[in-house]
């Protein structure tokens, strides 16, 4: 198994199968797949996907079939049945091709989908934002006024790597400016720039490949709007967004489908 490209959450007990979680990881202050993992009941093994690194290419990188192709590749536990796969947020936009690969003599693994994303320009902007809150009281306020504004200022809103592009480069402007008196190592810089471009790059990839997700369970927490595919018949949680994947209840659903 490469490590690079799964992170073990729990190991599978016995002849248990395993769950692949899609995510490219939570943000500060809220719950991710490790939580779900810890109350999800059963003895399967739960794998939590890490997106490859996008490199200096972000246009040309952050192609769907890139993600998908490698983390097939490289499936953790090879020998034992894929039971089901969890996606959460963007992370829908990978599931079927995962599915796909994950198909073996006993059919498809079961398919969840928690609080399912389409990706556009207001997201990877909010994104840019929250990124950038980290460091608010290390900007001026010329600088904070110059970061939200950013959004009046993006070229083109639906060419979504040009609006990347320009976001990593105000990310990386942002990050340089807060630290340049704090006496951050330029290595440490430069990996706060690169995890968010690798995040920008993730999010790109997922918009292109948007559309309906068949035979999924859906889980969607309070306020959270959902694709129009499956709108209809959502499990819907009083949970909030960031407390969502370590609400038990979430892990008891994800039980129950991959048990269907």
């Amino acid at each position: 198994m490469d490590r690079q490209l799964w992170r073990c959450l729990r190991r599978p007990e016995g002849s248990a199968g395993t769950v692949l979680a899609v995510d490219f990881g939570p943000r500060a202050n809220q719950q991710g797949f490790a939580r779900l993992a810890a109350n999800l009941p059963g003895g399967e093994g739960v794998y939590l996907t890490v997106p490859p690194g996008i490199g200096a290419d972000l246009r040309g990188e952050a192609e769907p079939e890139r993600y998908v192709d490698r983390w097939a590749a490289a499936l953790p536990e090879p020998d034992r049945p894929v039971r089901a796969i969890v996606t959460f947020c963007a992370g829908v936009a990978f599931a079927d091709g995962l599915r796909r690969a994950c198909t073996g003599p006993d059919g498809a693994p079961a398919l969840v989908t928690i609080d399912p994303t389409e990706v556009g320009g207001e997201l990877l902007h909010s994104e840019f934002l929250a990124a950038t809150e980290t460091f608010r009281a290390h900007l001026d306020e010329q600088m904070f006024a110059e970061v939200t504004a950013v959004r009046e200022t993006l070229a083109d809103p639906d060419d979504l790597p040009s609006v990347a592009e320009r976001l990593r480069e105000e990310q990386r402007r942002v990050v340089e400016h807060a630290t340049a008196g704090a006496g951050m190592p330029e290595h440490l810089r430069a990996m706060l720039c690169a995890r968010f471009a690798d995040y920008l790059g993730y999010l790109v990839a997922a918009a292109r490949r948007p559309g309906r997700v068949e035979h999924a369970t859906v889980i969607a927490s309070a306020d959270h709007p959902l694709p129009g595919w499956c709108a209809d018949h959502p499990s819907r949680l009083v949970t909030p967004h960031d407390d969502l994947l370590g609400d038990p209840q979430v892990a008891r659903l994800v039980h129950g489908a991959l048990r269907a």
